[in-house]
């Protein structure tokens, strides 16, 4: 085995891949066709760069049985089961007509059985995936028309299964007595149905056994393909085809509360090998064999065969509402499903490369086909529709409710005004429920226009972000309700639904609402303007998909919308923006740290503010990746500094204003008052109302340029040097190199810089011999008046984080501890024009970890350009550039 080689394969196909979904998604191709086209195009029909292999040939397996366990993940039984006599009239004449003729035309042209058997199992499934995808992006989900089409295509893909075994039992065993038919179909029925229903009764609560006490990130995911490869192999050993197994596994953990998950997480992976599936197919293929007239003549029959069989489909309408051709065209791509027939009949030597070649140019067309033919009869019967329904009933106002059948229903047609808190009640009632066909037919031809959101449809969202599932956000999403009411949210949930979701379904599943909800309901206590807040910031990172860029935008935009104030709409994007910031503050060392709960608080301002985040925090903690302990620890103590009620809370909830008015008290003279007043808020976090006091005194009046002044104190069994100067390049690497020259170890230090230039530098010492100020100020002098250099530091290890400051990007330093290592560091940092506003110093043996709170010389958080500038400081040293001014901007250092 030429390991190199293997390796060299798969890069290609993973890159060609990639490249062909983007170009097929770019002409408006389905991403399906472009990675076939992609496999012939490296194969060796073409370019030659990758010939078959065992290796590739596993890969496209695992490939293909993740395809359809993420059709069965995406199948709902509650919805199969209600698709209604319509769908499957349609599924079944659909399947049976294609199959038949498809088999009898094979005769006619000559195959034995076998052929003609697979070519007619080959010609019966309809792509769901395709077909669902064409009514999503023309917003036409909501009609009879294609909820009829969906429906049968789903009980298509489960009839297919079933005739996919019974074929490749009859033609592996080569025998066609009825009684072996009849054997097979028993099995595979069997199978299906025995497996499907012990899974869906026993699986669930396994998997939410295994959510609720696994630690790693990954061990749900592996099981979960652990358990779909099992029920692969016991449908292999039942002798029915793997990906049967790996369907009814779908099916099974499609019921999980952990369902979302598992499909999030397989989603990364499907996305590397499905693709590998359908480049196999075109590696495979020999396009010369397109080019023999042998190839054409049976294509373009068994091409009139799948049209025709299809179309006939509609015939299962009868007595049903719906445009029958419509209906007819939507079951017509093959997709998917027809390639892995196709594939299977070539692996297992049913029938030769021409029979495969024809099938393949089969299902080629009528996947290219089928979108245009779709939009062409949708928008004529739009066209036609609009026309007949120009005068709209003002009868009277129409309110969706449930009729004693349990279906959602309207008592009148709606007048204008009412229609979006109908729509928006209808879209409610439907979780769980279905929807009557007059109701879809009026959500389908939903008035025009934009939407003014008054009391009634604001009450009616938040109530269907409380009880509504993914059919509600579908009904909506579907028809051009939600475009028209909000139009931000819409086009993210469209951007959010990717190429290998087989339904629109997957994409309006919003877990963490969800997980929102249920923590309303058994925990948390909100006022309503909060839980409106939280649950639309709920929605908008799940509509993004965690993107908070993305998300602030969708949710400042849909607060707007839906006029719910200024005071709610800061409250959304505050939420949003700071979804991370408590599960990442919660894992730093200095998490219960005053100064970093004091941070917290003053940033978010409100015991409310606090709640809501908490809880949105909880319920993005699906995978247990937060420390719960940890995380309520840091809660309570944010919530003693903001609520003066707590037990052992403060006096009042800003502890800023709090310490700057004690320390006002203390002095007379305003223009102390007024220094005080202007006092960056992070240093006055780190000292007591005494010190505060004392410092103004210090910074009065301004030092002039080469004015240093000097305080060296004894405190608490060590020495205390405070220092006030004109703020200058590098003035903390200097005095950092001072203290370390004399042999003193910086165990804490605070420094900070007021608008008009004034520094103050307070440090305190270890030993504790209290040096001389006038030696301390001579060597500041000399040191401020030599050049200032970063020496470079060796194996040191630098890790940036943004998520856990409100205001600054933490950097963690890792390295051997030695003399001079803070200067050094610090000195880097001036090299890279950034300011340090808090850290943290630990020792373990030989090894110091420090932590620095950092911002741009912008006051800024480190883009990635700075970041790389500060590594390459601290890497390889170096001198500010002459122009730099050492400007900290009201800021403060914490050593």
């Amino acid at each position: 085995m030429d390991v190199n080689r293997i390796l060299l394969d798969i890069l290609i196909v993973l890159l060609a891949a990639k490249v062909a979904a983007e170009l097929a998604d770019r002409v408006n191709v389905p991403a399906v066709v472009g990675e076939i086209a992609a496999g012939v195009l490296i194969g060796p029909s073409v370019l030659g760069w990758v010939h078959g292999s065992e290796a590739l040939s596993t890969l496209a397996e695992l490939g293909v049985i993740l395809l359809l366990l993420e059709v069965g993940l995406e199948m709902d039984l509650g919805e199969l089961s209600s698709v209604g006599r319509a769908a499957l009239s349609v599924a079944i004449v659909g399947v049976a007509v294609p199959f038949l003729t498809g088999a009898l035309a094979g005769l006619a042209m000559g195959m034995n059985g076998k052929e003609a058997v697979f070519v007619g199992a080959a010609l019966t499934a309809t792509s769901v995936g395709i077909t669902a995808r064409v009514f999503g992006d023309l917003r036409a989900l909501a009609t009879v028309e294609a909820r009829t089409v969906l429906g049968a295509a789903v009980a298509d893909d489960i009839l297919g299964l079933v005739i996919l075994t019974v074929v490749v039992r009859v033609v592996t065993q080569g025998s066609v007595s009825a009684w072996g038919v009849i054997s097979v179909v028993l099995v595979a029925v069997g199978f299906v149905v025995l497996t499907t229903a012990i899974g869906v009764r026993f699986v669930p609560p396994l998997f939410a056994l295994v959510r609720r006490h696994s630690r790693s990130a990954g061990t749900l995911v592996a099981i979960a393909l652990a358990f779909t490869l099992a029920v692969s192999e016991l449908a292999h050993a039942a002798k029915l085809a793997p990906i049967v197994g790996a369907f009814v596994a779908g099916l099974a953990l499609a019921r999980s509360s952990a369902s979302g998950r598992v499909r999030r997480e397989l989603a990364p992976v499907a996305h590397l090998l499905v693709p590998v599936f359908f480049l196999q197919i075109g590696i495979d293929a020999q396009v010369d064999q397109f080019a023999r007239p042998a190839v054409f003549g049976t294509a373009a029959v068994l091409l009139v065969v799948a049209i025709l069989g299809k179309l006939v489909s509609a015939v299962g309408l009868a007595g049903s509402p719906g445009d029958r051709l419509l209906v007819g065209i939507g079951m017509i791509p093959r997709g998917e499903v027809g390639l892995i027939f196709a594939t299977l009949g070539l692996k297992q030597g049913v029938f030769g490369q021409d029979i495969y070649a024809s099938l393949l140019l089969v299902v080629l067309v009528t996947t290219v086909a089928t979108p245009p033919a779709l939009r062409w009869r949708l928008l004529a019967l739009r066209a036609k529709r609009a026309g007949s329904d120009a005068v709209a009933s003002t009868a009277g106002v129409g309110l969706a409710r449930l009729d004693d059948d349990g279906v959602v229903v309207l008592d009148a047609e709606p007048i204008a005004n009412d229609a979006l808190v109908v729509a928006i009640r209808a879209a409610r009632l439907s979780a769980g429920h279905r929807p009557s066909p007059e109701l879809l037919e009026w959500l389908d031809n939903f008035p025009p226009g934009p939407r003014r959101w008054d009391d009634g449809a604001r009450g009616e969202l938040f109530a269907l972000l409380r009880e509504g599932d993914a059919r509600s956000w579908r009904m909506l999403t579907a028809s051009s309700v939600l475009q028209q009411a909000l139009p931000e949210l819409d086009d993210a949930l469209e951007q959010r639904q990717h190429a290998l979701d087989v339904d629109p379904l997957s994409a309006l599943r919003f877990e963490r609402l969800a997980r929102v909800c249920e923590l309303l309901d058994l925990e948390f206590e909100l006022e309503p303007k909060y839980v409106h807040a939280v649950l639309l910031a709920a929605l908008a990172l799940d509509a993004c998909d965690d993107d908070t860029d993305a998300g602030v935008g969708v949710a400042r935009r849909t607060a707007q919308r839906l006029d719910l104030g200024v005071h709610t709409e800061e409250a959304v994007t505050s939420l949003v923006t700071d979804a991370v910031l408590l599960r990442a503050a919660a894992r730093r060392l200095d998490a219960l740290w005053e100064e970093s709960v004091l941070q917290i608080a003053v940033h978010l301002g409100s015991v409310e503010q606090l709640d809501a985040l908490y809880l949105l925090t909880r319920a993005d903690d699906e995978d247990g990746r937060i420390d719960r302990e940890r995380l309520a620890a840091l809660y309570q103590l944010v919530r003693a500094a903001l609520d003066p009620s707590e037990i052992g809370g403060r006096e009042v909830a800003n502890e800023v204003e709090r310490r700057r008015a004690r320390a006002q008290e203390l002095v007379v003279d305003e223009t102390l008052r007024a220094r005080l007043a202007a006092a960056p808020r992070a240093y006055v976090l780190t000292q007591r109302p005494s010190d505060l006091a004392r410092h103004a005194g210090m910074c009065e009046p301004p030092p002039g340029p080469d004015e240093i002044r000097v305080v060296v104190r004894a405190t608490g069994g060590r020495a205390r040097v405070e220092v006030v100067a004109r703020d200058r390049v590098g003035l903390l690497a200097r005095f950092t190199q001072v203290l370390s020259d004399a042999g003193f170890s910086v165990t804490q230090a605070v420094a900070t810089t007021w608008g008009d230039g004034t520094a103050l530098g307070c440090y305190e010492l270890d030993p504790a011999d209290l040096p001389s100020p006038d030696t301390v100020r001579a060597a500041l002098v000399t040191a401020l008046d030599s050049p200032l250099e970063a020496k470079p530091v060796s194996d040191v290890a630098l890790a940036f984080d943004d998520e856990s400051s409100p205001w600054h990007t933490r950097c963690t330093v890792t390295a051997l501890d030695r003399p001079g290592l803070l200067h050094a560091l610090a000195a880097a940092f001036a090299v890279a024009e950034v300011s340090v506003h808090a850290a943290r110093i630990t020792t373990d043996g030989p090894r110091v970890t420090d932590y620095f709170d950092l911002t741009d010389r912008h006051g800024a958080k480190l883009d990635d350009r700075v970041k790389a500038t500060v590594v390459e400081a601290v890497l390889h040293g170096g001198r500010p550039r002459k122009r730099m001014l050492s400007r900290l901007r009201r800021n403060v250092v914490v050593l």
